[in-house]
C-alpha cells in the first residue's frame, strides 16, 4: 500500500500490528523485500509488529528526481508512520538506513524508541561506496539519491539510545566499534561478516531485539 510524501512521491509500505513494533529501514540500491524479507527479519519481529518501507527511489516507491537528503527521507518515513498510524517504534536499519533512521529521531524524537544500527560507522557516506553498493545489488542508476546521501553522516550526540552491529570484515563501516564507543553505546560484532551479508546475521537480531527489551 502507498503513503504519499509531502512533494506527492509515493511510497510503498506494509504494516503489521503488534504490542511493539519495529520500523525497518534498508540501505541504498535494496528495498525491503531483499533487506528485511529475506533475510528472515520480518519472522524475527513477529510477535511485536513491523512496519517497512520502500524509500523513495527505491523498491516499489516512486522514482523522484529530488528529496534525497537524510531529512527529507525522515519525513519520507514520518509520513508512512502517520499512514500506519503507528505513534511510536524501535529502529532497525542497515548501511545509509541508519543515517536516515539517525535523522528520524532527531526530528521525531517522541517516535523513536531506540535505534539499532548495522553496517554504518562514523565516517561520512563516500560516493564510491555507494556507486560499488549500486553496482553489486542493483545495477539501477540511483544518481538522484547519490548527490542527497554523498557526504552526510551520523552528526551529534545520539537522538535516542543506539546500538551499532557490523561484520568484521565490513570495510565500507570499518569505523563502527570505534565510533561506538565516542558515543558510549554498544557495538556487537557479526562475526566474519561483510556488508553484503551481516544483516541475515542471527546475532543481529538477537542483539537488537535484546536492546529493545532493556
Amino acid at each position: 500500500m502507498p503513503a504519499t510524501a509531502r512533494d506527492g512521491v509515493k511510497l510503498w509500505y506494509d504494516v503489521e500490528p503488534g504490542p511493539r513494533p519495529v520500523l525497518l529501514l534498508h540501505g541504498f540500491a535494496s528495498d525491503s523485500e531483499q533487506t528485511w524479507e529475506r533475510t528472515g527479519w520480518l519472522r524475527a519481529v513477529a510477535d511485536r509488529g513491523h512496519v517497512v518501507t520502500d524509500l523513495r527511489g527505491h523498491g516499489h516507491s516512486d522514482r523522484a528526481k529530488t528529496g534525497y537528503s537524510p531529512d527529507d527521507l525522515a519525513r519520507d518515513v514520518l509520513a508512512v508512520l502517520d499512514a500506519a498510524e503507528v505513534p511510536v517504534v524501535d529502529v532497525v536499519t542497515y548501511s545509509m538506513g541508519g543515517v536516515v533512521g539517525w535523522a528520524l529521531a532527531r526530528l521525531a524524537r517522541e517516535r523513536v524508541r531506540a535505534l539499532a544500527l548495522g553496517g554504518i560507522g562514523g565516517g561520512p557516506v563516500e560516493r564510491e561506496s555507494m556507486l560499488r553498493v549500486q553496482q553489486a545489488l542493483s545495477g539501477e542508476d540511483l544518481g538522484p539519491c547519490v548527490e542527497g546521501m554523498a557526504g552526510q553522516r551520523l552528526s551529534g550526540r545520539p537522538p535516542a539510545p543506539v546500538l551499532l552491529a557490523t561484520g568484521d570484515e565490513d570495510d565500507i563501516a570499518g569505523d563502527a566499534r570505534s565510533f561506538a564507543a565516542t558515543l558510549n553505546a554498544p557495538h556487537v560484532s557479526l562475526g566474519r561478516r561483510n556488508h553484503f551479508n551481516a544483516v541475515s546475521s542471527r546475532a543481529f537480531k538477537t542483539a537488537a531485539l535484546e536492546f529493545f527489551d532493556g
